[in-house]
């Protein structure tokens, strides 16, 4: 999948959209300095080049009773292909992992994991994690506290 061409405009839609993505297009076309159907247009592109690949409402956790937030290292027995989609896959089933990503160093598998309590991780863990066959070790890190969060890239020109 190769790169989207963006210019200055594009970088200021997607910006704004990263803040806030229910900006009706006429306010949208106010701050990127141009009308409203030439503006809808780029987004409609943005949207059918994947490059806004889809739009979200972001939840508090503590809100919803997810106050445990656990980083979790995880390394396989054999690292073949087979074993990794294996394992990729039943993490992608598994609603407390909000992200899993195969990763090379220590670890094979990266995972975020968001549940409501420490009984709720371990369940996981001796349950979920322990039981899936490859699995060698695990390595838990549990957040305290969060000092940053954002889903916002950086939009700026990388050249």
């Amino acid at each position: 999948m190769s790169k989207a061409e963006l210019d200055e405009i594009d970088r200021r839609i997607l910006g704004i959209l990263q803040r806030d993505a229910r900006i009706p297009n006429t306010e949208l076309a106010d701050e990127v300095g141009l009308t409203p159907a030439p503006t809808l247009r780029r987004v409609r592109r943005l949207e059918e080049e994947g490059v806004i690949r889809r739009y979200v409402a972001l939840l508090d956790p503590k809100r919803v009773g997810r106050d445990l937030t656990v980083f979790v290292d995880v390394s396989l027995d054999k690292q073949t292909k087979p074993g990794f989609e294996t394992f990729a896959e039943q993490m992608r089933r598994r609603p407390e992992v909000l992200e899993c990503y195969l990763a090379l160093g220590e670890s094979d598998f990266v995972l975020k994991v968001c549940v409501p309590d420490l009984d709720a991780y371990q369940r996981f863990l001796v349950d979920v994690l322990a039981a899936i066959p490859g699995v060698r070790n695990t390595s838990s890190t549990i957040v305290v506290r969060q000092e940053k969060y954002t889903t916002s890239l950086p939009v700026d020109d990388p050249a």
